[in-house]
């Protein structure tokens, strides 16, 4: 199966270098780019890799300040957004998807469609509820 471009976006460099070398072990190296979310062009870096998903730092509150996810919305309509806790041991994927709504029934299906699709975390994904990702070093 063929992976995009994944970015990884945080303000701290031991939390991106860690992240980037482990996904780097199963991903070619050219398809996972680090984003320094302190740089003022986090932005512009993060829309040229053009990528399918986004690594973020759930515990980084600085690390959407330059890089507004309003904005990489907009400009990625179908961008993978995934939420790393590594504090919990969690992550939290956010799927995005553009559709044309032109009546308030449409807006319904969409909700509706939202609540019938969630996922409950961990046991419905088969995940171990430690480093679901093996993300962590041995």
């Amino acid at each position: 199966m063929a992976v995009g471009q994944v970015v990884i976006l945080s303000t701290r460099s031991l939390f991106i270098e860690g992240v980037a070398n482990r996904l780097k072990q199963h991903l070619p190296e050219e398809n996972v780019k680090v984003v320094d979310a302190r740089q003022a062009d986090a932005l512009e870096q993060v829309l040229a890799a053009q990528p399918t998903s986004i690594i973020l730092d759930a515990t980084d509150a600085e690390a959407t300040k330059n890089c507004p996810l309003s904005e990489m919305l907009k400009a990625l309509p179908l961008l993978k957004i995934v939420w790393l806790d590594p504090q919990k041991d969690t992550i939290q994927v956010v799927v995005s998807e553009r559709r044309t709504v032109e009546q308030v029934s449409d807006l319904i299906e969409v909700i509706q469609s939202a609540e019938t699709g969630r996922s409950e975390g961990p046991s419905k994904n088969n995940f171990p509820t430690s480093d679901p990702k093996g993300l962590r070093d041995p």
